[in-house]
């Protein structure tokens, strides 16, 4: 399902898109805004961001823990969250979005709660990313499934 992440024959791109990596830090950054939305990055949230790196995109460990601490690094700096959906925006096609937003959903979901941080982040993320409710709320079931499907 989640085809950009599995190309990594980086000449295929054009030259106006990003490498598949710096598609990565881009997803990487995303799912840690997701995770800390609420005031804090659990561990079940942190797990399923690496398993998420380690199952889609087949990164070793040592990979995965440099691109998050890369994502971490950005999210400290970044005082808002227009600067990174706009580069998405930019350089991801539809469908790469709404798969980002599967992912997105998973992050939210992995604890077992929505709180009104995670939901305002949500809604903004529509607007920002220019997909529609009913998209969104496509992409939270499926992201429902994924995680059953991986919690079995």
């Amino acid at each position: 399902m989640l085809n950009f992440f599995k190309n990594t024959d980086k000449g295929n791109l054009e030259i106006s898109k990003l490498s598949v990596d710096d598609k990565n830090v881009l997803i990487a950054s995303v799912l840690i805004e997701c995770a800390k939305e609420d005031g804090s990055i659990e561990e079940s949230e942190m797990n399923h961001i690496k398993s998420l790196f380690k199952r889609k995109m087949n990164l070793t460990d040592s990979a995965i823990a440099e691109l998050i601490s890369n994502a971490l690094n950005e999210s400290n700096e970044r005082i808002e969250l227009y600067s990174l959906t706009k580069k998405i925006r930019d350089t991801f096609s539809h469908e790469e979005i709404l798969q980002l937003f599967v992912l997105m959903w998973e992050i939210i979901l992995i604890d077992g709660k929505i709180d009104d941080f995670e939901s305002s982040l949500i809604r903004k993320a529509i607007g920002l990313f220019h997909i529609t409710g009913k998209e969104s709320s496509e992409a939270k079931l499926i992201a429902t499934e994924n995680i059953k499907l991986h919690k079995s």
